[in-house]
């Protein structure tokens, strides 16, 4: 486990140090809800930490604010405890050879969003073929300084085990019950603050994660449309309101999943947004 100070990545613009701080200032409550639970047995070391040593802050990347289309990818569990992953991302962009070996996640994301911005900003659908190597995007992101996306967790509890690469569905359940949802919606309220026109989830519905948990997350009300992938049953998607919006959510396979990046995350997002 790692010592979980905050962090501040670097944001520009009155928007965006606005939003980051009442973006804090929300996870420092979310923070302090969890802090009221039992510790938990960490299982590389057989010790027991403080679920406040658990919790990683996310949120959005520098530029995210910015864009005419802003895209939020939902997670299921960090796996960078202590720390900002905002900030630790960056880091990783900058100073590591960002690859489907060293990061399955950012592999995929990467290449997702490098496809729906640039269609976006360039009105036409870019294809697979034409993405470039993903630790170029990375790099360019750092370069500029933007980024143009942001990503939260279901768990804020960071599942650093050896066996991490498994997800924790315990651990992940454990921090919705302790987050207490039913009397302060952390969960909603972030995804308010974060305003997405896009969401795409990383098997959501699919994980264990209990029902009232997504409910809470997820209000069935708040659904005006779902449907599923009936050819290769590779993905759900549907319109979600948000905000007094109507948002497109893609629920895929989670990112660091072994499934074909091109047919099981790019195409399918690219033929929902743009076809």
């Amino acid at each position: 486990m790692k010592d979980n100070n905050c962090e501040h990545p670097v944001y520009t613009g009155e928007t965006e140090k606005e939003k980051f701080e009442n973006l804090l200032k929300l996870q420092n409550a979310w923070k302090e809800q969890i802090s009221t639970k039992s510790d938990i047995l960490f299982p590389d070391d057989g010790r027991k930490y403080t679920t406040a040593e658990y919790f990683c802050y996310d949120g959005f990347f520098p530029g995210y604010f910015s864009h005419k289309k802003k895209v939020l990818f939902i997670g299921r569990e960090t796996r960078w405890g202590g720390q900002n992953f905002i900030e630790s991302s960056i880091n990783f962009f900058a100073n590591k050879n960002v690859n489907g070996k060293s990061s399955p996640f950012w592999y995929k994301v990467l290449c997702m969003i490098y496809g729906i911005q640039y269609s976006i900003q360039h009105e036409r659908k870019v294809h697979y073929e034409d993405v470039p190597y993903v630790d170029s995007i990375a790099k360019e992101m750092v370069k500029n300084k933007d980024y143009g996306f942001a990503v939260m967790q279901l768990s804020k509890y960071s599942n650093d085990s050896s066996e991490g690469g498994i997800r924790n569905i315990e651990m992940i359940n454990r921090f919705l019950e302790d987050s207490e949802l039913n009397k302060r919606n952390f969960f909603q309220e972030e995804l308010s603050l974060l305003d997405p026109d896009i969401i795409i989830t990383a098997n959501i519905w699919d994980c264990g994660v209990k029902d009232e948990y997504l409910e809470q997350c997820f209000p069935e009300d708040k659904f005006k449309s779902w449907q599923r992938d009936e050819v290769n049953n590779n993905y759900d998607y549907g319109d979600f309101e948000l905000n007094g919006k109507i948002v497109k959510i893609i629920n895929t396979y989670h990112f660091s999943s072994r499934k074909s990046r091109k047919y099981c995350f790019y195409n399918p997002v690219m033929e929902i947004l743009f076809n």
